[in-house]
């Protein structure tokens, strides 16, 4: 896997990172916050935040932000040896027009949809400036910003027609991608699609990127008979 494709894969397997601001209260040292995320129609982070938030005021202050992302790890493992991945980038509230980010953002984290009854909350996307991967000891690389964005060939409406047949008609076929859980497709873009159990978000990568509804449904058979 190149070094490219391995930054982006960790950053679609994992839902939460370390977001850093630049703190207001604080002059100039950074603010660090756990955050959830989800990605966009081209591969960038989406954020939903209280506007009451340090986080989101000092992102008010200064876009300027970065989101380390760290592949999981069990107790027993060293640290330094696990993938992470330090995403540096420009903080920029998302439309309201663009519903297309608010509604992904829900299927891939439902119970949020309440929040906006407790505070007043909004979505941020992050838009790249530059991309640290390291993928263990002496694997540190650079990606570029036009490297790492990668476009959705879905539009919302397919990827909903996908979601919906796949949830309506192929229920047992995510039980079997999920190894016997009860699963519910979330999002599908040209490297794989999500899932969402009761033990959290699942990511499944295709063999190949797809790149429009015919070679999505091929390879989700093929997966289906594997």
């Amino acid at each position: 896997m190149g070094r490219i494709q391995a930054a982006r894969q960790l950053f679609l397997e994992e839902s939460f990172g370390v977001l850093s601001t630049i703190s207001v209260d604080v002059a100039g040292y950074p603010f660090g916050s756990v955050t959830p995320y989800c990605m966009d129609e081209r591969c960038r982070p989406v954020i939903y935040v209280a506007r009451i938030a340090q986080h989101t005021k000092n992102i008010l202050a200064d876009s300027r932000v970065s989101l380390t992302v760290m592949e999981p790890r069990d107790d027993a493992d060293d640290v330094q040896a696990k993938g992470r991945v330090t995403y540096i980038a420009d903080a920029h509230p998302v439309e309201p027009i663009e519903s297309r980010v608010g509604e992904r953002y829900f299927r891939y984290f439902p119970e949020s949809r309440q929040y906006d009854q407790t505070h007043d909350f909004v979505f941020f996307r992050l838009e790249p400036a530059r991309i640290r991967l390291i993928g263990g000891f002496g694997q540190i690389y650079w990606v570029e910003s036009n490297e790492f964005t990668i476009e959705n060939p879905f539009t919302s409406a397919q990827e909903a027609r996908i979601l919906d047949h796949m949830n309506k008609d192929h229920a047992d076929a995510l039980k079997h991608y999920a190894d016997g859980l009860e699963a519910t497709m979330i999002g599908i873009d040209s490297e794989g699609f999500d899932v969402l159990t009761a033990r959290g978000k699942r990511r499944f990568t295709f063999d190949r990127p797809v790149k429009n509804m015919e070679e999505a449904r091929q390879a989700l058979v093929a997966m289906a008979r594997s």
